[in-house]
């Protein structure tokens, strides 16, 4: 049998066009209905964030690059 070149894998392919770089650190950023600024990286494609509530407190919370937007052309 000649040698024949194997196919990659579908699942490799589709990995290779979803992958995501991550936020910078700082960045002003869209997560759900709220503007969060990027805190650090985490592990496992994951971001701190921190967010205020309608309270003014301040919370820090850990969630996916995937979940984070850009901010569009007006903040509010």
């Amino acid at each position: 049998m000649a040698n024949v070149p194997a196919k990659p894998r579908v699942g490799a392919l589709r990995l290779a066009r979803k992958r995501i770089a991550c936020p910078d650190i700082g960045a002003l950023m869209r997560y759900r209905d709220r503007v969060v600024r990027v805190l650090a990286e985490a592990r496992g494609q994951r971001v701190m964030i921190e967010s205020v509530d309608v309270h003014g407190r301040r919370f820090v919370s850990t969630v996916k690059w995937a979940s984070l937007g850009l901010i569009q052309d007006q903040l509010f």
